[in-house]
């Protein structure tokens, strides 16, 4: 495989993971809305979650979470996880 076989592939991995990730927050908001509960998660859990389909990195993840304002919060235990409100 070539340099520029390799790039094309990482473009589509890419491409892909971000496909995923709109998917996966398609019905999840970064702030309380009527009709959402609160789901608060760790970026390990969200890579649990999407491990099915993709192996994405937790800078992906970030990124992601980042650009589109999600926070954190500290749950009761004292962990730091996203603040993330589901449609339900």
């Amino acid at each position: 495989m070539n340099q520029t076989e390799t790039k094309g592939e990482s473009s589509k991995t890419a491409a892909f993971v971000k496909k995923l990730l709109e998917g996966y927050f398609h019905f999840r908001d970064n702030l309380p809305r009527e009709g959402y509960i609160q789901e608060y998660k760790t970026t390990v859990q969200i890579q649990d979650d999407l491990s099915q389909m993709c192996s994405v990195t937790a800078n992906e993840i970030i990124d992601y979470m980042v650009e589109r304002e999600y926070s954190t919060t500290t749950e009761p235990d004292g962990t730091v996880a996203w603040a993330i409100w589901r449609k339900i």
